[in-house]
């Protein structure tokens, strides 16, 4: 069975967003890298790894790991951009949250289609 070149560009653009979600976690130094923090963004790595090999495969469970995975994305997202006290924090979060939602829920209509 021939693999969709859809589902080829989600795996590869899964691995990179979770790079790029997690990175700056990391190399951050004081405050912000908090204990809940490293233990999203390791859960949000191991999902980014079963998420593109299921989805590299075909497996049967593809898309019930893209789901978690997307989930954890955002968690992991919202989690890394909170600020203790800043209450303005919440509305300069909303948009990217929302565009980030909106790509992963058109990558999961395409995905539930294709799967």
């Amino acid at each position: 069975m021939s693999r969709p070149i859809g589902v080829t560009v989600i795996a590869i653009l899964l691995l990179g967003s979770s790079i790029v979600t997690v990175a700056p976690v990391l190399t951050h130094h004081g405050h912000a890298r908090s204990h809940e923090l490293l233990i999203a963004s390791g859960f949000l790595i191991g999902l980014a790894l079963l998420a593109a090999e299921a989805l590299w495969s075909l497996r049967r469970h593809a898309f019930m790991m893209f789901v978690l995975w997307a989930l954890c994305a955002m968690l992991t997202t919202v989690l890394s951009q909170l600020v203790p006290w800043s209450p303005g924090r919440g509305i300069r979060l909303m948009g990217p949250i929302v565009c980030t939602g909106m790509a992963y829920a058109v990558a999961t209509l395409y995905l539930r289609r294709v799967l």
